[in-house]
Order: structure tokens, then sequence, then C-alpha cells
């Protein structure tokens, strides 16, 4: 969204509490900014007064930056007062995963490898929020190198769910969830290469959304798995994701990924009824086995769905298994790569089970890589053929919801699963397809847990698949809800 230009905001905010700020959405602090009636150093207080007193519980960030957002937010007052204000992310409180490269400051990883790098540079990503006006209060926590799904980190700790302090946060972009969830920040970037950003936020309750490959620049970003490897976006509605990657996408000479074209098609949905969007429905092959509560509260929000006028039909495709072989494939041997350096000097500053995988990876023939890549080109096609006569895809987020902590495996429908299978499964297959896809709340569990539904477009499809998820939340009355905390 440009400077000047006219939107309309929802007539609320003219009682707003103190305790209240951390928890608003973005569009809601722009309305209470532009009005006066909140000011950035306000917000952004309030939100490091959050941090203050729950960082040691939930232990969702690895740097907290009170100064320097003090100070940003200063300027944004500032700014705004003068008539100067550069958009809605112009004084919005939001942090980062502690992958994104933020000039002069420690960028860990999660991993002790990297406890004194300091990039020269902002990330792409962050430069171009810093242009927008937004205000970092932090870099949070995350799996080790980002390779895994529970944010259980060896060297910076657990990531604990806002929703039960037993419970995992997801991951690897669990701290980021965690601090959306929990008041910490109102937005935050995270990545994702098997459903890091959906993942944990599905389990803490809020939205998470991964674009199309090549939309988003990945310049500046400490890399899992290149061509696998997505910025991702976690928030309280999709009105939030939407401007937030307004600001973020586009062409970035620095990623030959980025694409010069796509950047307009955000703002595309002229050619879709949103009011009858065709569904498809993957079969019971690949959906089950899933957790009782997750399957009721996904059926549930479909039948909502359904009654308002989408239309629930069969996905036609039958290759997801080879699908996730692929990007198994591809993630061990394109990790092990980016790491092989690091690992032969220094291997002891991994934990066994990284050490363990990355080795793995280097065992992987490079003509088995080339295959998975090329196969992947074939069940790219294949996946788009089975999409043809639908704009969307359907199914739940994650098998389960949130695990305990330290629990490695769980019972699914008298199945035994690992824990990361039961929470990567339902995800990893759309990055290697390269699809946006967005985990969206759908409600919670007889025990309190939030459990998130998966919407899956087109490529380049984003702002359709943006514009749904809106209209989910307002079909389903199904959104953002404050935890216990």
């Amino acid at each position: 969204m440009k400077k000047g230009q006219q939107f309309s905001f929802p007539p609320r905010l003219r009682a707003m509490r103190k305790a209240d700020l951390p928890h608003i959405s973005i569009k809601e602090a722009c309305e209470a900014i532009r009005s006066g009636e909140v000011s950035p150093v306000e917000l952004t207080a309030s939100v490091i007064e959050r941090i203050r007193r729950l960082n040691d519980v939930l232990n969702a960030y690895i740097s907290v930056f009170e100064h320097s957002a003090i100070e940003e937010a200063s300027k944004a007052e500032a700014r705004i007062r003068a008539g100067k204000w550069l958009g809605p992310l112009d004084g919005i409180p939001i942090s980062v995963k502690d992958v994104f490269y933020m000039k002069d400051t420690i960028t860990t990883a999660g991993s002790p490898v990297l406890k004194d790098f300091r990039a020269g540079y902002d990330a792409t990503v962050v430069r171009r929020l810093r242009e927008a006006g937004a205000v970092f209060v932090g870099k949070t926590n995350l799996h080790e190198f980002a390779y895994g799904v529970t944010n259980v980190n060896p060297y910076f700790g657990p990531t604990k769910n806002p929703w039960d302090l037993e419970r995992v946060s997801g991951g690897s972009s669990g701290g980021s969830a965690a601090a959306v969830a929990a008041g910490m920040c109102l937005a935050s970037l995270g990545t994702d290469t098997g459903g890091s950003t959906r993942i944990p936020a599905a389990l803490c309750g809020i939205f998470g959304f991964k674009p199309t490959y090549g939309l988003v620049s990945k310049h500046g970003v400490v890399p899992l798995a290149w061509s696998l490897d997505h910025v991702g976006i976690l928030a309280r509605s999709a009105w939030d994701v939407r401007i937030l990657l307004e600001t973020v996408a586009g062409f970035d000479p620095m990623d030959p990924t980025t694409n010069f074209s796509q950047r307009s098609e955000l703002k595309r949905t002229e050619n879709v009824d949103i009011k009858k969007l065709r569904v498809g429905l993957p079969g019971e092959e690949f959906l089950e086995p899933l957790q009782e509560d997750v399957r009721k509260l996904f059926w549930s929000s479909l039948e909502k769905l359904e009654g308002e006028g989408w239309q629930i039909l069969k996905l036609d495709f039958k290759y997801f298994e080879h699908v996730s072989a692929c990007r198994y494939v591809i993630l061990l041997t394109e990790a092990a790569s980016f790491h092989s350096e690091w690992l032969r000097e220094n291997p002891e500053l991994y934990s066994e089970e990284l050490r363990h995988r990355l080795m793995l990876g280097l065992l992987v023939p490079s003509d088995v890589y080339l295959k998975a890549q090329r196969a992947r080109k074939v069940l790219i096609r294949e996946f788009l053929r089975a999409m043809k006569g639908l704009d969307l895809v359907a199914c739940p987020t994650t098998s389960v919801t949130a695990p305990k902590i330290g629990e490695e495996k769980i019972l699914v429908q008298d199945k035994e699963l690992s824990v990361r299978l039961a929470l990567l499964r339902l995800t990893e297959p759309f990055n290697a397809l390269a699809l946006p896809a967005v985990s969206v709340p759908c409600g919670r569990s007889k025990d309190g847990l939030p459990a998130g539904l998966q919407l899956v477009a087109k490529p380049f499809c984003d702002g359709l698949l943006l514009a749904a998820a809106t209209a989910y939340e307002e079909i389903t009355g199904k959104g953002y809800e404050r935890p216990p905390l």
C-alpha cells in the first residue's frame, strides 16, 4: 500500500486499554496511530513490556532491541506528526527470526557456529521493512539452523507454546509464532523450507504464510536448502499478512530466484468469485492419520465454507509420497553442501542430531540429487494438472495439536508417528511444489490447543490465496485468540 492511499478500518479501538495494545492487529494499530489514539512509542513500549515479562517464560527471543526499538518508534512518531506517514507499517513493532541479516547485529541462526557473526548489511526484506517504517523489537528463537519442526534448540533452549508451557511452539520459526501469539510483537518474519512458518502458526493459533517460490527475496537470509527455502510471514490476520507481503515482495537483483513480473499479481483477484471458490480435497491416503480433534475442527470449517458457496471437490493427485521423497533428498543434499566447510572445521559446534543429518546429506550421490530435481519438475507439472478447474487445495496444517516438549513419538489413530512426521507431512510437499500456502486458525481442541487449516493456491496466485484467507475469517469467525498468559 502506497503513501497516502485510502483504505477503511473497522469501527473499534475507541476505549483501548494499555493491556490490549500488544494484542491488536496491524490493521487496528494502524488505525489507532493514524487517529492519534495511540502513538508508535506507546505501542512499542507495550510490546517491550510484554517481552520483559514473558521472554523468560516462553523463550521466544534470542536478542531484544529495547533501546533501538524506542528510537525507531520515536522517529516514526515524529514523522507521522509532520505529515510524512510512510504507510500501514509505519511505527509497527515487529520481529524477525534470527536467520535474517541485520546490519551490525549478531545473527546466530540458533547455533554457536555463528555466535559472533555480524552481517555488514540488512537482508533485502529487512531493508524493505525499514523503508516502510517498521520498528524491529528483536530476533526470535528457532530450531538449530532452522533444521527441525519443534523449536527445541539445544543451545538457546526450547520455545514454549503460549497455550501450554509444557508443549512445543512448533518450528523452525517457533520463536516468531510464540511472540506473535503472546503479544511480544504484532507480526514476524520467518522462513519455511518444509512448513516452518505454517506449523508453528497452527500450533500457536495465528496465521502463517509461505509465498510462491521466487516472489520474496532470500538475499541476506541464512539458508537451509536453497531451492526449498521461502521467506514466510507470521501475523494475526490475513490482512496483516498481505500488507507485509506487499512490502517485502518483488524482484531483487541480489536473488536470482526472484521474478521480474509477478509482484503485480498480488492484487489480481478479479477473475475469481471469492464466494464460490472451488477447493480440492486430497484423498485419505494423504490426509490420514489425523488426531480426532484436528479432524473435527477441519471438517467443521469446511462445512461452514461449503454452506457459504465454496465448492469442495476431489483433488486427483496420488503422488504426495513421491513429492516428499524428492524434497527429502534435495533437503539433505543442499543443507549438507552449505554446511560442509563448517562441519569439517568445527563438528563439535553442531548438536549430535544435526551433525548426523548433515553427514547423511554428504553421502547422497550427485546423480541422485539431480534425479530428485528432475522428478520434482515432473511432479509440479502433474500437480498443476490435477488443480485444473480448482482455485485452492485444503487440508489440515498438521496431523496433531502441539506435542509435549521432549516427546519423540506420538500416537495418531492407533499409529505411532514420529513427532517430526506428525507435524511435517502435510506441509512439506508444498515447498517442493513451490506453491503459495497459508495456515489459518480453525479452532481449539478439547484441551484448548489451537489447530490450523492449510489453503494452497497455484503459482503466483498469492493475492487470491490471501483474499480467500480473509473470506475464511469472515465466514467461519475463526482467527487469532489471545492465549491466557
